[in-house]
């Protein structure tokens, strides 16, 4: 089955395209991608961006899905409304398939700030990430220490610290996923809500140091599961196994953080 990618070119391979590809490969499906922005960019951060217009964002998507069918669509970094619009219309439009929506900043607190390299309209994009696409989604990933600043300072402005990831289910998400969540001190679980009143906290190991954020590995993973047909509560399982095992297995290949190792998953 093939998913359906939207995110940053990172020549890195860190995040989005093509890292997707591999996750994509590890799991027995095919990627196909849609560069929102193509990055400058090396193991230490992003240091630049050049935005793809809507037209040629949407021009790409619709080339591919007339062609190829899809399982699922995962939306990575996003850095402009117009792309944000773009995803949502495609994803209304292909509304069988499946959205993984990775939510939060992908820069690491000790490099750049995600408000500080050029090209990215951070604010405005998540506001239209919000309004478009969260409600559209069907799993929505985001880091706890992300989680944690939209909620203490204004981008989540009608909600309390304590609202956490129920948050996001109230905007319209089905399900929301929130990794690296502390659940008492020193216990660490991904912790996943669901439409029901799910509640299903998976233990996890804290990172190894100076790894890079698995968020946009485990939309990815997440999304290439659900593709193969596995329901969510399966999918979201394996692919923070899967997420856990690649921050395990991290090699050093440059200055910066360590880069996930996508070996083969958990499960064949």
């Amino acid at each position: 089955p093939a998913v359906l990618s939207f995110g940053l070119l990172d020549p890195t391979g860190r995040i989005d395209i093509p890292a997707d590809s591999l996750t994509a490969a590890a799991f027995g499906t095919h990627a196909l991608s849609v560069p929102c922005a193509t990055a400058v960019a090396d193991s230490t951060g992003l240091h630049a961006l050049e935005r793809a217009n809507a037209e040629f964002i949407d021009e790409q998507a619709r080339y591919l899905l007339e062609d190829m069918p899809i399982g699922a669509i995962k939306a990575g970094t996003v850095v402009c409304p117009e792309a944000a619009g773009v995803i949502a219309s495609t994803a209304a439009d292909y509304n069988d398939a499946p959205l993984v929506l990775q939510l939060g900043p992908q820069e690491d607190p000790d490099t750049n700030s995600d408000h500080e390299y050029e090209g990215a309209d951070i604010e405005p994009c998540i506001g239209a990430v919000l309004e478009l696409l969260v409600p559209q989604t069907t799993v929505a990933v985001i880091p706890a220490a992300a989680m944690a600043r939209w909620l203490n300072d204004d981008v989540l402005n009608n909600y309390n610290p304590s609202d956490g990831a129920a948050a996001l289910l109230t905007l319209g998400a089905t399900w929301a996923l929130v990794t690296s969540h502390e659940q008492r001190p020193g216990s660490l679980v991904n912790l996943l809500l669901g439409p029901e009143g799910e509640t299903i906290a998976l233990p996890c190991q804290p990172a190894p140091p100076r790894v890079q954020d698995m968020s946009s590995l485990t939309a990815m993973a997440i999304a290439c599961q659900l593709a193969r047909g596995l329901d969510v509560v399966d999918a979201v399982k394996t692919a923070c196994a899967y997420a856990e095992q690649a921050a395990q297995h991290a090699f050093q290949a440059g200055m910066g953080r360590k880069l996930a190792r996508r070996i083969g998953p958990l499960t064949a």
